[in-house]
């Protein structure tokens, strides 16, 4: 500022006071030198120049006209010590001497000031005028040619320091340049300086200070400036101050008085291009602006960093520089919505935008502007603007747009909302974050992380649907984000299983098939073997055992929590925990007391969604209610049984690892001394006596103890179990092996392996018993007179004949399990394996021995 006025000053007094100076000097030659024209005593300077001396386009004798311009350099008062500014006045030395006389150093300027004659001296009547250099009134710069035409204000202000001021050929120029954006051309200095509009301020420069006065708008008066007021000369020092309570250099929120700035402007230094140096400025100017509501919108940690261009486009640009200075410093407050604020015509305190608000006057209402508004209505069409007061934070809080569970906010209820925020294990605004991640950041449960963080997606002029990874790394929106698009899908998210889903908005409710449908399901993990491949399960908490032959149907809660609070969390919830509410029978069976995976005593051990195992199933178990014990299973994701299917979880007659009920094991077997059997094989398998020369052995022929279905029926399950399994053999019975395998004599009964013939009599929480509707066989034949006196007879018939090849004896009555077993005692009774003996199930270990079916030998 102090250049500029320092500048203007001195433009057009080196030019009258040079043009006055030679027009004197060639007056006193032409009047004096030469001889007067006039009569009578010349008493006065006057009498042959004139004064002042009056420019003419020739020597004019009779006016005392003549060449130069010395009228533009000399004023009404001062009169010939005026003339002293260039000239050195008449003496007897030098006056009339045929010569111009200047002083050494015109009008005493801080540099050696001095006229360059262009024509030879003495002078002639037509003399070619000369310049001046370093001539403070010049502001230091060469003037023009002495003569010349003359300057005009404010067209030729910048003929001697620039219009702005340049601080010519080595001056400072200060900050004249970037003020001239504001205040354009030399009528606008009057802001800071009160006496540029004529060039009258240039006959004392260099002799007085800057006239730096505040008084024009946007001022009015008030302001200082700290720095020196006569340095301002190209030749001097140059130094600045700063300048104080300046509207110019304030936060902008008032009109008069005492102003606010964040930082002291000093002349010549550049104020922060980001706008701290007057208001405070965004979120990365690490000087955060805070009057108003400004914190809720620039501030990070307050929520948002909302740039400055959305709300005041018509003063700053998204890179924090000015683009229009007419909308900046001019005594308001300019507030401009862009279009990436409103769609419609956004107003502010009911005035359309652009719109010019007085500072210091109350605070206005936003409106019509989408940062604030529902986004879009019922059914994706249309939208309904909310209208916070600047400067209320209560009125733009959170949850006043559209609902986001706050505790003072209503809930959204547009679309599908309330079917989402009701039906998932999370609670509060963290529900949101499933479909709004607009943060980007893993979901950690906290809402925080995901939302208000200055990758916020928030109020950017879209619906954004942003899934976090863990809720499906290619999940997607199948619609538009623009609001008022209506209604779409979404595909391959685990809320719905990975299927796509019905439109958003679809008042139908979803079923279970809506998203886990049976392709989806028959082709995850192992559902296909515990589920029906014809029939979709039909509610989350679905525990029953609908079971049929020919498929197992399980109920989904047999192995996934009872309670949809667990649904929707993208993780796979499984549970095998006994003892809940609601529980079904087979999993009360269960022995697992916790939920979770690899949780102590939650039976699920693996990892989700990768490899899971069971180990606390009742459905895996060797089904002993007196002594479950529970199998492991193979990994759900492609794991099988091998080997001994039946095996892996039952005794099976016997097996070495899993015991069944101790009736399957009985360590007094006649010919198993110390070897766990029982009914496996059929009556005393071994130790049958066959002639005085041997005992029976297993095989085909007509004398074998057993293997030859003709003369002795095998007891295996399905003798007992015939409702649930119909095979007489298994190949992979680990007993069975000892002998029946390739090489043996025996031969291995191949292609036999053990098949549930009716699932819904197997897992199914019961022991079923069914005996198959056969005659029993057996070759543990008693003598022939026992068999006639001690009642075996009544029992028994007997077949070929005793102890010869194809003898065997034949039960009279076939199995029948409804006369013969007592499942409420689990009592058989009138049957031939026990000689018509009645035995219960539980009598082991020396309960049932040989003589409690042989009592009369």
């Amino acid at each position: 500022m102090g250049t500029e006025n320092r500048t203007k000053r001195t433009s057009g007094a080196v030019l009258v006071l040079a043009a006055f100076t030679a027009s004197l000097a060639l007056a006193l030659v032409v009047f004096c030198g030469t001889g007067s024209v006039h009569a009578g005593t010349i008493t006065s300077c006057s009498g042959c120049h004139g004064m002042p001396p009056v420019d003419a386009a020739y020597r004019n004798i009779s006016t005392g006209q003549f060449g130069g311009t010395h009228t533009t350099h000399s004023w009404a008062s001062g009169g010939a010590s005026n003339c002293g500014k260039c000239h050195r006045m008449p003496s007897t030395n030098y006056h009339r001497s045929g010569s111009i006389n200047f002083v050494s150093n015109l009008n005493n300027s801080p540099q050696q000031a001095r006229y360059r004659n262009m024509t030879s001296v003495p002078h002639t009547a037509t003399p070619v005028f000369g310049t001046c250099s370093n001539v403070n009134c010049h502001f230091e710069a060469a003037t023009p040619q002495w003569g010349g035409a003359l300057f005009s204000s404010p067209a030729d202000c910048n003929k001697c320091h620039g219009a702005p001021p340049s601080g010519g050929a080595s001056g400072a120029a200060g900050s004249h340049a970037k003020h001239d954006q504001y205040y354009t051309g030399v009528v606008n200095c009057q802001k800071c300086h009160s006496n540029n509009t004529t060039f009258q301020h240039a006959t004392s420069a260099g002799h007085r200070n800057l006239n730096i006065s505040f008084a024009a708008a946007p001022n009015n008066g008030s302001g200082a400036y700290s720095g020196a007021l006569n340095d301002y000369l190209p030749s001097q020092t140059n130094g600045f101050g700063t300048c104080t309570n300046l509207y110019c250099h304030s936060d902008g929120r008032k009109t008069m008085g005492t102003y606010s700035t964040v930082t002291v402007p000093t002349w010549g230094t550049p104020l922060p291009v980001n706008c701290t140096g007057c208001h405070k400025s965004d979120n990365a100017s690490g000087i955060i602006m805070a009057s108003g509501s400004h914190g809720r919108h620039v501030n990070a940690t307050r929520l948002y960093t909302i740039g400055c261009t959305k709300c005041h486009a018509s003063t700053v640009n998204g890179a924090m520089t000015i683009s229009g200075t007419s909308a900046h410093v001019n005594a308001k407050v300019n507030i401009a919505f862009n279009s990436l604020t409103t769609a419609s015509g956004g107003t502010y305190g009911g005035q359309a935008t652009p719109y010019a608000k007085d500072p210091g006057t109350a605070y206005g209402q936003c409106n019509n502007v989408y940062c604030h508004s529902n986004v879009q209505n019922e059914g994706g069409t249309g939208i309904t603007y909310r209208q916070p007061t600047w400067g209320n934070a209560g009125s733009g809080a959170c949850g006043t747009c559209h609902g986001t569970s706050h505790s003072f906010a209503a809930e959204i209820t547009s679309g599908s909302h309330t079917k989402h925020l009701t039906s998932t294990v999370y609670t509060g605004t963290m529900r949101c974050v499933i479909c709004h991640n607009v943060g980007g950041l893993a979901f950690d449960g906290n809402c925080n992380n995901s939302c208000h963080n200055t990758t916020s997606k928030h109020t950017d002029g879209k619906v954004d649907l942003v899934f976090p990874s863990n809720f499906g790394a290619s999940a997607a929106y199948n619609g538009t984000a623009r609001p008022g698009d209506g209604y779409n899908t979404c595909s391959n998210i685990s809320c719905h299983f990975s299927t796509t889903t019905p439109s958003w908005g679809t008042s139908t409710p979803i079923g279970c098939v809506g998203c886990h449908t049976l392709a989806v399901l028959l082709a995850s993990g192992s559902h296909a073997k515990h589920i029906s491949a014809t029939v979709a399960p039909t509610m989350y908490n679905y525990t029953a055992n609908r079971s049929t032959a020919g498929e197992y149907d399980f109920g989904c809660s047999n192995c996934h929590p009872l309670s949809s609070a667990n649904h929707y969390n993208s993780v796979v919830n499984v549970t095998l925990k006994k003892d809940e509410a609601g529980v079904g029978t087979l999993r009360a069976k269960n022995s697992a007391t916790a939920i979770g995976i690899n949780v102590a005593s939650s039976g699920i051990t693996g990892t989700s969604k990768s490899s899971i195992r069971c180990s606390m199933a009742y459905c895996h178990s060797n089904g002993n209610a007196d002594n479950l014990i529970y199998a492991t299973t193979p990994d759900w994701y492609g794991g099988s049984f091998t080997g001994d299917r039946c095996a892996n979880c039952h005794g099976n007659a016997p097996n070495s690892t899993i015991a069944g009920s101790k009736s399957h094991y009985n360590n007094r077997f006649l010919g198993y001394t110390s070897t766990p059997g029982g009914h496996q094989m059929g009556i005393h398998a071994m130790g049958i006596y066959s002639s005085p020369s041997a005992l029976a052995l297993a095989g085909t022929g007509g004398r074998s103890s057993h293997g030859n279905g003709a003369t002795a029926t095998t007891i295996s399950c399905n003798i007992c179990h015939y409702q649930t399994v119909t095979t007489a053999r298994n190949d992979e019975n680990v007993v069975c092996k000892t002998c029946h395998y390739a090489g043996n004599t025996v031969g291995a009964q191949t292609g036999n392996l053990a098949a549930i013939g009716d699932k819904s009599k197997h897992a199914n929480g019961t022991v079923d018993v069914s005996f198959q509707p056969v005659t029993m066989l057996s070759k543990a034949q008693v003598r022939q007179k026992y068999f006639i006196t001690h009642a075996y007879s009544s029992v028994w018939k007997r077949n070929v004949g005793y102890k010869v090849s194809g003898s065997h004896d034949s039960a009279k009555t076939p199995f029948d399990t409804a006369t013969m077993w007592d499942g409420s005692t689990k009592t058989c009774s009138n049957i031939a394996c026990h000689n018509g003996n009645s035995v219960k199930w539980t009598d082991n270990n020396g309960v049932t021995e040989c003589i409690s079916c042989h009592g009369s030998l």
